[in-house]
């Protein structure tokens, strides 16, 4: 799955979770209602600083929502991560650079366990 795809399934699955319809969700993000569409369909291409704000604002880490892995299974989460690590080396260095300190926050994270 793309990082775009999993973005889609756990935007969609916390909307579902949530029982909140497309315009509550949006307002709940708050972003605009036809990004929410895009998200959900797997073609929005939000910025890191929109991830991170959705994220925020959904009370999950910016990587869980990029990876769209909610469960405690550390090897899916790093099967997934793994499958999505070629498409980065694309990105300009800003943005890898930021990625990277985002999966950092993830480890700390799991080490507070």
């Amino acid at each position: 799955m793309s990082l775009q795809e999993n973005m889609a399934a756990s935007i969609r699955a916390i909307m579902k979770n949530r029982h909140k319809s497309l315009s509550e969700f949006s307002a709940e993000l708050g972003i605009s209602r036809n990004a929410l569409y895009n998200y959900l369909r797997g073609r929005g291409n939000p910025s890191i600083a929109t991830l991170e704000h959705m994220a925020k604002n959904l009370g999950v880490s910016p990587a869980a929502l990029m990876l769209g892995v909610f469960d405690t299974d550390r090897r899916q989460v790093m099967l997934t991560l793994l499958g999505t690590i070629g498409g980065m080396a694309d990105l300009p260095e800003d943005k890898r650079l930021r990625i990277a300190e985002l999966l950092l926050e993830v480890v700390k994270i799991w080490n507070e366990e």
